[in-house]
């Protein structure tokens, strides 16, 4: 019986330890399994962020891509910005070419609008005398000399007419109006009035002037006083 006891008593033992060991796999396998879950989360959240970092690579690579596309519209900008400077230069360089130069005029004074209230109104005359067709626009540069010195303050200019461009075939001319008030109207010691003997006539756009003769015209040598105002060309001697 006492055998019989032990063995059974072995038995359980053995049980008993059978159940430890397969307690023990089981729990092993448990923690296996939880070390396996908690890897596979930690590779989850590896993963979200790595996806995170693609997302905001993404917008630096489309931002990028547009650059690139912008080019062909860039240099087809370009261009179209540099075609009517193109044309503008051109253009210019016709207008330019087309003017006529001083070489080309010959000019004169006219009675004109004749005079009144302590002015006189003679027109300036330019004439196309070359061979070929060209243009005048704006104002003329003119002033009285005595002496080949300059009287006073050179002409203003009379806004009171808009600027055309007028075409001169050779022989036909244009007129600019001037004003020369009368230096008598002003005090001596505000005029210091001066005795002309030439006007000289820059025409539009040129650097080289014409002499006309102004015999009997008075400046006023003081330049704070105005006396010579011009207006722009117009088509025709009169």
């Amino acid at each position: 019986m006492m055998v019989s006891r032990h063995h059974n008593d072995s038995d359980s033992l053995s049980s008993g330890i059978g159940s430890s060991q397969r307690f023990g796999s089981h729990a092993a396998g448990r923690t296996r399994l939880a070390i396996a879950l908690t890897a596979a989360l930690l590779a989850g959240s590896l993963c979200a962020c790595g996806s995170t970092s693609d997302d905001g690579a993404s917008p630096s690579a489309s931002a990028s891509s547009p650059t690139t596309s912008q080019s062909p519209s860039s240099t087809a900008s370009a261009s179209s910005a540099s075609s009517p400077s193109a044309s503008a230069s051109a253009s210019d360089s016709t207008a330019a070419s087309d003017t006529c130069t001083t070489k080309e005029l010959t000019a004169k004074l006219t009675q004109g609008a004749g005079g009144g209230a302590g002015s006189s109104y003679p027109y300036l005359v330019l004439t196309n005398s070359g061979s070929r067709t060209c243009t005048l626009r704006g104002y003329p540069g003119v002033s009285l000399r005595h002496r080949d010195t300059q009287i006073g303050a050179a002409a203003e200019r009379d806004r009171t007419v808009s600027a055309s461009t007028i075409t001169l075939q050779p022989g036909q001319s244009a007129h600019s109006v001037l004003r020369i008030v009368n230096a008598g109207n002003f005090d001596a010691s505000d005029c210091t009035p001066t005795a002309a003997d030439t006007m000289l006539v820059y025409p539009p756009d040129q650097k080289e002037s014409i002499s006309i003769d102004a015999t009997g015209i008075t400046g006023c040598a003081n330049s704070d006083t105005q006396i010579l105002y011009v207006q722009v060309f117009q088509q025709g001697e009169e």
